[in-house]
């Protein structure tokens, strides 16, 4: 009997895996149990011994780095990864080696990721450094959902954080003060790039895309490639290795003639050359899992072994989740495994549809092509993790354009790094070379931002739940059963499903609610009225993107106003509540209880006028010394929060 999977084998086996690895965290044993019941009989077993070798490696890894940590005022920590130097901070993941509980050091076995501001202490990979201050668990998202991060790290064995002043540190072991190979190629690389591109955007994302080292591009910028569709450009990912490995297969190709050792010698070199840019990237996961793909496709097209896309693309997957479970729930590889699968199963199809005469029409439509293949699978994600989405009008109108110049700057850019280190001994070609370099991103960059300055590229405060995702994939695969055997009743369910869709979001009510936060040390009120969103504080546009764009979707907010607050003491009403920011000292004049928010620099060495305010609950910033706790418990009023500490405080 033919089944579906018989030319996929490997696509079996990623389903059971990642049937497994779904086993633990939510404990849907019965349910894969169910589900293996339908395959043949004589292989019910194997697939559950599959699915318990799945279920015992993620448990393996998630238990690895779960111990707990006593109480402490110091620890020492070891820097295990290359630090990224940020906006206000060095941020770094480091191994938790002890921490000193009282008296005594006791030893750990823990990853925590650490941030260290200033500019003077530079740390290394391979340093042993002690810490005073403690390390502390991540928190929760300030608003219904926000991006979790504590969850995000949880999956990758992280569960705790901490900001170090770099005068709170004292190395102990010193790196050491040679770079490997690699690390040089990559300081080489970016000094060749500097030599030709200005300080500023181009140089930023030139950085970010051929090596991998994007910290420094700001907010603005980011936010242009993601309106448009094309965030993946900064960063090292499928597209950079793939267009490195055609150019390689370009360069090499004429060895395939020399048999039988000219194959071999192309293999050898092609796999050097990827994972040497692989490794001179900082080895990132979307770089381990196209050098890996490529790698696959390379090594059954020399030993000419027979293969089919899916087969590939699940044997990939596959391996990557046996060496690193938990990046099955990370949001990288579900998009780029979504996207490669889409291109896979439908640009073929899509192509077919329509096969224009003119040379240039055709390319563009293929491009297209391209663009809505990938997205048939990754645009529910995307609104399911990110809450918005490129503006379908200008994504598929500039992709091909973006796609093209994007392909031209990575093109010159491979070529320019290449000769770099021989040309660089003749300033004409160094400096012919370098301005094409540098017109490729004014092409590229005069194009983006010239749309995204003068049009709404993306559509904000999109929603989509869990379940809606998952229905969506469901109806997908009946449309596909429709399209593939012509029986009208996939067709018919998948009609069912999108009405049903469209009946609940017609029947969800509005909702009027508000939260209270802070940001960088100000205070932060935001509120929905309706379909309206109000946010009151200094809240930066990229703050209420990753914190209250969920929020505000989830409550079908359409539109949204921002505004500052005054200087001083100022005050404020919510449904009748009174809200008082103090600056100064200052008595209660409102007999009715309400809420106090204390600013940082509040004057409380006499803190008796806190007396009348006895009545109302109280917000500090942060946790006041003990010292100073204890000089306001004789006025200390029923309920007291932290806004630094906590998720934000909500008022239905």
């Amino acid at each position: 009997m033919f089944s579906f999977f018989s030319p996929f084998p490997f696509l079996r086996i990623l389903g059971l895996w990642v049937i497994g690895l779904l086993c633990y965290p939510h404990g849907f044993v019965l349910l894969a149990v169910l589900l293996m019941l339908a395959f043949l009989k004589r292989r019910l077993i194997s697939s559950l011994l599959l699915i318990g070798f799945a279920f015992i490696r993620i448990y393996q890894i998630s238990t690895e780095f779960t111990q707990l940590i006593p109480k402490h005022d110091a620890f020492v920590f070891q820097v295990n990864q290359a630090p990224i130097r940020g906006p206000r901070a060095w941020k770094m993941q480091a191994k938790i080696i002890a921490v000193r509980h009282g008296e005594q050091w006791v030893k750990l076995h823990a990853i925590s990721n650490l941030f260290i501001p200033g500019k003077d202490f530079v740390p290394r990979r391979g340093q042993v450094i002690q810490a005073y201050g403690t390390i502390k668990p991540i928190l929760l998202p300030l608003l219904p959902g926000a991006f979790d991060w504590r969850h995000y790290y949880a999956l990758q064995g992280i569960y705790t954080t901490a900001f170090v002043p770099a005068d709170r540190l004292k190395l102990l072991r010193d790196a050491s003060p040679t770079q490997s190979v690699f690390e040089r190629m990559r300081t080489e690389a970016s000094t060749y790039l500097h030599r030709v591109l200005p300080q500023g955007v181009h140089r930023n994302v030139a950085d970010a895309m051929f090596l991998g080292m994007g910290s420094t591009i700001d907010f603005e910028t980011r936010q242009s490639y993601a309106s448009l569709g094309a965030i993946h450009i900064l960063s090292v990912s499928g597209m950079h290795v793939g267009l490195l490995y055609l150019g390689l297969q370009f360069i090499f190709g004429f060895l395939l003639r020399f048999r039988p050792w000219g194959p071999r010698f192309y293999f050898g070199l092609i796999m050097l050359v990827l994972w040497s840019y692989a490794a001179m990237s900082g080895f990132s996961a979307p770089v381990l899992r196209s050098a890996w793909m490529f790698s696959v496709l390379l090594f059954a097209q020399i030993f000419r072994l027979r293969t089919h896309p899916v087969n590939v693309w699940a044997f990939s997957g596959f391996v990557l989740l046996v060496i690193q479970p938990m990046d099955l729930f990370q949001v990288g590889f579900q998009l780029s495994y979504a996207a490669v699968l889409g291109l896979i199963l439908f640009q073929r199809h899509i192509v077919a549809l329509w096969s224009p005469k003119n040379w240039l029409i055709k390319q563009i439509w293929e491009l297209t092509c391209v663009a809505i293949s990938a997205q048939i699978f990754t645009w529910p994600l995307i609104i399911y993790y990110f809450h918005q989405f490129p503006n379908p009008l200008y994504f598929f109108l500039l992709n091909p354009l973006l796609v093209l110049f994007s392909t031209l700057t990575l093109g010159i850019g491979f070529i320019f790094l290449i000769l770099a280190p021989i040309i660089s001994y003749f300033p004409l070609a160094f400096s012919s070379l370098g301005h094409l370099v540098l017109l490729s991103f004014e092409l590229l960059h005069g194009l983006m931002f010239a749309t995204t300055d003068r049009f709404q590229t993306v559509i904000s405060f999109i929603r989509l739940n869990r379940a809606e995702l998952i229905l969506y994939y469901v109806g997908l695969a009946l449309l596909w059963h429709w399209w593939s055997s012509r029986k009208v009743w996939g067709l018919f369910l998948c009609v069912v499903l999108l009405a049903g869709i469209l009946i609940h979001r017609l029947g969800e009510p509005l909702h009027d609610e508000a939260y209270l936060s802070i940001v960088d040390k100000n205070v932060v009120f935001l509120r929905t009225q309706g379909q309206h969103g109000q946010s009151y504080g200094a809240a930066s546009q990229a703050w209420l993107q990753s914190n209250a764009g969920a929020w505000w979707a989830g409550n079908q907010v359409v539109d949204t106003l921002t505004r500052n607050w005054p200087k001083g003491s100022f005050q404020w009403e919510f449904r009748g509540e009174e809200f008082v920011y103090l600056t100064k000292p200052s008595v209660q004049r409102n007999a009715n209880p309400g809420h106090l928010i204390l600013d940082p620099g509040l004057d409380l060495r006499d803190p008796r006028f806190l007396k009348t305010w006895r009545g109302s609950t109280w917000y500090f910033m942060r946790r006041p010394s003990a010292y100073r706790l204890s000089k306001l418990k004789p006025y200390w009023p029923n309920q007291v929060y932290y806004l630094a500490e906590q998720s934000a405080v909500h008022f239905p």
